[in-house]
């Protein structure tokens, strides 16, 4: 009887083993919260179903429940929550034939052209799509009949209707394209550039970066893509302007030994280019990678400084999104418009921040930068030095000089940051701060 009651004790007294059903459920209805701060609010009522690192991980590895979708275009009029407001948005998805929910697709975020809809877009696509099995999402854009309109809220849009795509068909996260005609190529550009980890590749057509004095201007953070595959398809007798844009680009991203950056201009087009240019099948295999070895993120904006596991948290003073910078005025006026061009983007670099951390494997990071007063460095488990008795060793050297961290693998930074990105490959267990 005695033994049968230590059994008995011995059962109630274990650790209860996590529910995933409740625990996935319960992370659905957070990810899902219409805010940050809300979806920031409902962690703690998370961890206290759990604190478990490993089952909150396994639960974040196979996140998602997702329906069958009938093939085929679709429309939908969605209340998409963009900034501080909750727009009801036109939505196009086109669901490619042989679509299984089980398997993760590559998805295709493509904006329209000036006064078009996303109604058509996935024509241009459709045969590409069914061939290698790629969804293709098509904002409308209400307010395009001026073309881009450069704004906050334009780009706030597509990052919104990507997310809701996200969450109803089985996207590959890591094969999450980016392109658009015209003005949906100036916006393909500005996605890219501002936001560079969500996407595989870039694909703008007669559109291009923006380089001008004020928050508009992303041509200062090319080197946020110079790793990104880019295919630009650009007629050569299009707008002056647009075209010395995209040579200054191009030419900075060959400087900066850019891996797989093509302008592919045709001399007898304008606003025009011939998507059969392009190897479209194996451009759309490409595959974004889940963790880099080294990042480099350029940033001005607070709401813009992350990229995969770094994130800038906080600026020098001199960094800013509005910069005005002082040009020497003798010197400006014996350039030309190209040399122009150039000195200003070299001049607004003094007014943007660069960060660049390398992972030396093991827990050891080098960083170097200018602009950055901190940063935090999101960190994977299989990033973290060797376990010892106070946590895992990370040190970061910072121009020589290393910081020296211990921490331990921790459910809120697991799911503080799943809640946001609900990113399935790339889960950070560990943050580390450096002033």
């Amino acid at each position: 009887m005695l033994a049968a009651s230590c059994a008995f004790a011995a059962v109630l007294l274990a650790p209860q083993q996590p529910d995933h059903d409740a625990l996935h459920e319960a992370l659905q209805t957070a990810v899902d919260l219409p805010t940050s701060a809300e979806r920031q609010a409902a962690v703690k009522g998370l961890l206290g179903l759990s604190t478990d690192v490993q089952a909150w991980q396994a639960v974040c590895a196979r996140f998602g429940v997702f329906a069958a979708l009938e093939q085929g275009p679709s429309r939908q009029t969605v209340e998409l929550r963009v900034l501080d407001r909750v727009e009801a948005t036109e939505l196009h998805l086109y669901v490619p034939a042989g679509y299984d929910p089980a398997r993760p697709a590559p998805l295709l975020l493509w904006g329209h052209g000036s006064g078009g809809t996303g109604a058509r877009e996935h024509l241009i696509w459709q045969q590409i799509a069914d061939r290698v099995g790629m969804l293709v999402l098509a904002p409308t854009e209400p307010n395009s009949q001026d073309g881009y309109s450069k704004a906050p809220r334009e780009r706030a849009v597509a990052l919104a209707a990507l997310r809701w795509a996200r969450r109803r068909a089985n996207v590959d996260e890591n094969a999450i394209f980016v392109g658009g005609w015209s003005r949906g190529g100036h916006l393909a550009w500005d996605l890219a550039l501002r936001h560079p980890d969500l996407f595989a590749g870039a694909l703008p057509v007669v559109g291009g970066p923006l380089l001008e004095l004020g928050p508009a201007n992303n041509l200062r953070y090319l080197e946020n893509v110079a790793q990104l595959p880019i295919r630009d398809l650009q007629g050569s007798q299009d707008d002056p302007l647009l075209l010395a844009n995209l040579h200054l680009a191009f030419g900075k991203l060959q400087k900066l030994r850019a891996k797989d950056a093509q302008l592919l201009e045709f001399a007898d087009r304008g606003h025009d280019a011939d998507l059969n240019a392009v190897d479209w099948p194996a451009f759309f295999a490409l595959r974004r990678e889940a963790r880099p070895q080294q990042l480099v993120r350029i940033a001005a904006d607070p709401a813009e400084a992350r990229s995969a596991w770094l994130q800038i948290t906080r600026f020098t003073k001199k960094v800013q999104v509005e910069a005005q910078p002082q040009v020497d005025e003798r010197r400006w006026q014996r350039m030309n418009d190209e040399q122009q061009r150039a000195y200003l983007l070299e001049r607004l670099g003094d007014y943007t921040a660069r960060l660049q951390v390398t992972d030396k494997k093991n827990g050891r990071f080098e960083a170097d930068g200018q602009g950055v007063a901190a940063f935090t460095l999101w960190l994977q488990a299989e990033q973290l030095g060797k376990p010892g008795k106070d946590g895992a060793a990370v040190e970061v050297r910072l121009k020589n000089k290393p910081v020296k961290k211990t921490v331990t693998p921790s459910a809120e930074v697991l799911l503080a940051d799943f809640v946001e990105r609900f990113d399935r490959t790339r889960l950070p267990v560990a943050r580390v701060d450096v002033p």
